[in-house]
């Protein structure tokens, strides 16, 4: 679940500039570094909010689909995590970048502030942190270009032990560029 929690905080989205063009390619669906999440990032408003939607390791402690067990608010603890809204807020700033935003990491029940750097059609750089940027991390994510089961989906093949971290088995998105912004959040 180390990789979960890095990928989470890291999802809090880097300094660099970037030109503005790539910034909007922050929209679809990101795997990060470690292969355990995958967060589905689209427009909310006038900003950008990620759910996760995959989980390379999907069960909780009773063996059942996760839940935000470590969540301090005792009525969220039994949330699911798939599907869990976690990236929420982030604005483009002037120098191309995404950042003002929040991350909710299911691992610690926390959330942590974050910032993204598009590096190109397939590549993200996020950086999430507690206090200040240097008191943070960072990791490259990676663009996945198929669209994975629904999360209710998911918890049947779970609970049918049908459960495959196999995703060239998913459907490839449409032939659409990658620089196409995502539908918004709100109508998926």
């Amino acid at each position: 679940m180390r990789g979960l929690v890095l990928s989470l905080a890291a999802a809090a989205l880097a300094v660099v500039a970037v030109p503005a063009h790539a910034a909007e390619n922050l929209d679809g669906y990101w795997m990060d570094s470690h292969g355990e999440v995958l967060l589905q990032i689209g427009r909310c408003g006038q900003a950008r909010c990620g759910k996760v939607v995959w989980l390379k390791k999907p069960r909780g402690p009773d063996g059942g689909p996760l839940r935000d067990f470590r969540n301090p608010e005792t009525r969220l603890q039994s949330r699911f995590v798939c599907g869990m809204a976690v990236v929420t807020g982030f604005k483009k700033q002037s120098d191309g970048t995404w950042g003002d935003g929040t991350v909710y990491a299911p691992d610690y029940g926390m959330s942590f502030s974050g910032y993204a750097e598009v590096l190109g059609p397939n590549h993200v750089k996020v950086s999430g942190y507690m206090l200040l940027p240097i008191f943070g991390s960072s990791e490259v994510w990676t663009r996945v270009n198929r669209k994975p089961p629904s999360c209710e989906q998911q918890a049947k093949m779970i609970a049918e032990g049908k459960w495959s971290v196999d995703i060239t088995k998913w459907p490839a998105l449409s032939s659409a560029p990658a620089t196409q912004p995502a539908p918004p959040m709100a109508a998926r």
